[in-house]
């Protein structure tokens, strides 16, 4: 298991600070956990790319697959280089 803290970026812009688990990280396929306070969020934030900056400062490009106000289902892919100013 990978975990980790950081923040993800949703589709308005907006970071949130997470804890993360996932269970499966392979080369191209991760799948697990963000733990993150939704609550005071729109639903419609999950509806596009959902991206994820990890703590050892690597990204990993997600589609929420569900969802609580506590915490969110997540698949990804980590992308190669990131340039978190650009």
């Amino acid at each position: 298991m990978l975990s980790g803290i950081g923040s993800v970026t949703l589709r308005s812009g907006r970071a949130l600070p997470v804890k993360y688990q996932f269970g499966t990280h392979q080369e191209h396929h991760w799948a697990g956990y963000l733990i993150v306070d939704t609550a005071l969020t729109d639903p419609s934030e999950f509806s596009y790319k959902v991206l994820l900056h990890c703590d050892g400062g690597s990204a990993v490009e997600l589609a929420v697959t569900n969802w609580t106000d506590r915490y969110m289902t997540v698949v990804g892919r980590p992308l190669r280089e990131f340039d978190r100013a650009a």
